[in-house]
């Protein structure tokens, strides 16, 4: 901790993430998102990129929860199936050509993770434990239009660790946010991926210029004076 501007500001990864005021939060590791089953597997996106990250983002999980960190948080993009939560600007981003390709973005989709279906839960790797949130959103960021910041103000959260998929879309303006509402952000350069390596590098430099992006290893490493390890 150092004094700058006469306020207290945390100095090292250590109290960065120290588990008494940190929450993780998971995004969007939905089975339409995830999944070989899913839908963006069966519309012929390579979704092996997504599926790396499970394992580092398990074994944080686990020492997360290990060392007592306050709040683990599961975003779950929702689409409603009366499309009565989806604005007309959300539908003409899901329609919107690229000017150069001149092919559907694909950028916003509406055709999977709808509440309620198998496709919509998260992958059972990352199952929620006991005690985890579960945070409906039916935009990019968790914050938005979300109880998000509520539920972090009233558990004490000083730290948001940032986790999950996609980098350069549902991840970044996660980030983004967190850091609008005054939080410490975090994201775990290890445990965020894009199913489109391109965008997923672009994305990750932009996050490291903005935020702390330490791997899950680091991470783990800042826990291990914990009394709890």
């Amino acid at each position: 901790m150092r004094e700058l501007y006469g306020k207290q500001v945390f100095d090292s990864l250590e109290e960065l993430v120290a588990p008494e005021h940190t929450a993780i939060i998971v995004v969007d590791m939905q089975n339409d998102l995830v999944s070989t089953e899913g839908f963006l597997a069966l519309k012929g996106d390579d979704v092996s990129p997504n599926r790396s990250i499970i394992q580092p983002l398990h074994n944080l999980l686990a020492v997360g929860r290990k060392v007592g960190v306050k709040l683990v948080a599961y975003i779950q993009y929702t689409i409603d199936p009366t499309m009565s939560t989806v604005s007309p600007e959300w539908i003409y981003r899901s329609h919107r050509t690229r000017p150069i390709e001149g092919v559907r973005t694909h950028y916003v989709s509406l055709d999977g993770c709808m509440e309620g279906t198998w496709g919509w839960e998260i992958i059972p790797e990352l199952e929620p434990q006991e005690g985890d949130i579960r945070i409906r959103k039916n935009h990019l960021g968790a914050f938005w239009a979300t109880n998000m910041d509520k539920i972090l103000r009233d558990n004490g959260i000083k730290t948001v660790v940032v986790t999950g998929t996609a980098t350069s879309g549902c991840v970044h303006d996660t980030a983004v946010g967190a850091s609008a509402n005054d939080y410490y952000t975090v994201v775990v350069k290890d445990c965020v991926i894009q199913n489109n390596l391109e965008k997923h590098d672009l994305g990750l430099r932009f996050l490291a210029e903005r935020y702390d992006t330490p791997n899950a290893e680091d991470v783990v490493t800042a826990w291990a004076d914990s009394p709890a390890i």
